[in-house]
């Protein structure tokens, strides 16, 4: 189902992520796996061959959201978004629409049965996910929320969050309200999830600093509150792993500051207190390092970092627990990080080269494509999508480079949400539009 976890004041702010898996764990910064840079309009792009342009197996315009979805709204062969506030079925083999709903917004959850939104009445909607037919509707704000509101369907609940009114529960089958804390403030929050019998919740302090808050799933009661400069990376073992970020790097300083590459923590969920701290890499100047990406793969952890002055993104693999002592490894040789480690690579451009490395081995597959500068970069399967700064999208295979073909995305910003592959069909959401393509059954 979708996940749009983070509550939007406007919506150029980018949702942030926390893929929470006993083995995996992506940072916060990283709001969409690969975004390595912004778009670069004054350099030159690549002639792109009308050979090479693929053919479109439908396109559809949207009003966008999707493009902040962790997942895309999709369940047994079809397709849920949004356009004029309308919302849409739309059969993905066929292109064909199923039904839509009049004053209808982008699907909060999709499920076999139900899909849920918040309409620009404030109110919390479920309508019949074969049909549209409405199965209820409760407000759930008094005032206006624009696109502040985010909902999740967790542990039997619908758990629905409000940058100005606080955190509720919902009983997703009646629509009947279980419980509302008003007093937790979620402005530009986040609703982790259940660990350990407690959901766990954060918003931004003021931008720069985070507070965790610990909430009883039965009574929303506030068991725990913890504040720091710390995102969510993973939860392991029990516990919630955050990176904690040196307060220096969001400081005018003009001394040198000491420090170290990165920092984890531990935090009990139970009792939100922060138990194990773990540095890696010291340095002697944090002043301006940035981190953009961070992933646990045990037993190592990913970091992508660079000189915020700079165009900078250099992936680093550190060893945790025991042989934490081991020295760092540095993939800086290969080029500017562009996405990964998924599946076991990490892409990288080098000049205007990508390249696929193994990490097992160090292995170097070669990309075939324009040359170009690439903006974003994903691996879904076996495809490798990437957009460059004219708006095309190539699409490699991650084995061998090879070149399937472009896409004209049409795209104002070179930029596109997070891919999914469906029966074949690779659905690509950009800006205002979202993009379906056949794909080869070996490369899905």
């Amino acid at each position: 189902m979708p996940q749009n976890k983070t509550i939007k004041p406007v919506l150029s702010a980018f949702l942030s992520i926390s893929l929470l898996s006993t083995g995996i764990g992506l940072s916060l910064q990283a709001i969409h796996t690969g975004t390595a840079h912004a778009a670069s309009v004054k350099s030159a792009a690549a002639t792109v061959s009308k050979d090479t342009l693929l053919p479109l197996k439908w396109q559809v315009a949207t009003d966008g959201i999707g493009m902040y979805d962790t997942t895309q709204p999709v369940m047994n062969g079809f397709l849920y978004f949004s356009a004029k506030n309308t919302l849409y079925a739309k059969n993905i083999a066929s292109g064909q629409i199923r039904w839509s709903y009049k004053t209808g917004e982008h699907p909060q959850i999709v499920t076999n049965n139900s899909v849920f939104f918040i309409d620009n009445k404030e109110q919390l909607v479920k309508v019949s996910a074969s049909t549209g037919k409405l199965l209820w509707k409760v407000k759930v704000s008094e005032r206006p929320m624009e696109i502040g509101g985010q909902a999740r369907l967790m542990s039997g609940k619908v758990y629905f969050a409000n940058e100005s009114g606080g955190v509720a529960a919902y009983d997703p089958g009646t629509g009947k309200k279980l419980w509302e804390n008003k007093r937790i403030p979620m402005y530009v929050g986040t609703l982790h999830g259940e660990y350990k019998g407690v959901l766990v919740v954060s918003s931004t302090v003021n931008n720069i600093r985070t507070q965790f808050f610990g909430l009883d799933p039965a009574t929303g009661k506030q068991l725990w509150r913890t504040e720091g400069i710390y995102s969510m990376i993973a939860y392991q073992e029990g516990h919630l792993v955050l990176r904690e970020q040196a307060k220096a790097a969001y400081e005018n300083v003009k001394a040198p500051v000491p420090g170290h590459l990165m920092t984890l923590v531990s935090m009990n969920p139970v009792t939100g207190k922060v138990t194990t701290k773990e540095n890696y890499q010291a340095l002697n100047d944090i002043s301006r390092q940035g981190n953009f990406f961070t992933s646990i793969q045990n037993p190592y952890v990913y970091s992508v970092d660079g000189n915020l002055d700079k165009d900078e993104y250099i992936l680093t693999r550190f060893t945790r627990g025991s042989n934490a002592s081991t020295a760092p490894k540095s993939y800086e040789s290969f080029g500017k990080w562009l996405a990964g480690p998924v599946d076991g690579m990490a892409f990288f451009q080098k000049g205007t080269q990508i390249t696929g490395v193994h990490l097992a081995d160090d292995s170097v597959v070669t990309f075939d494509n324009p040359a170009s500068k690439v903006e974003h970069l994903e691996r879904v399967g076996k495809a490798v999508f990437a957009i460059y700064e004219n708006g095309y999208i190539s699409i490699n295979h991650s084995d061998t480079g090879a070149l399937l073909g472009m896409i004209k995305s049409g795209a104002a910003t070179p930029y596109f949400g997070n891919i999914s592959i469906v029966n074949g069909t690779a659905l690509i959401p950009t800006e205002h539009r979202l993009i379906a393509v056949a794909l080869p059954k070996d490369w899905q």
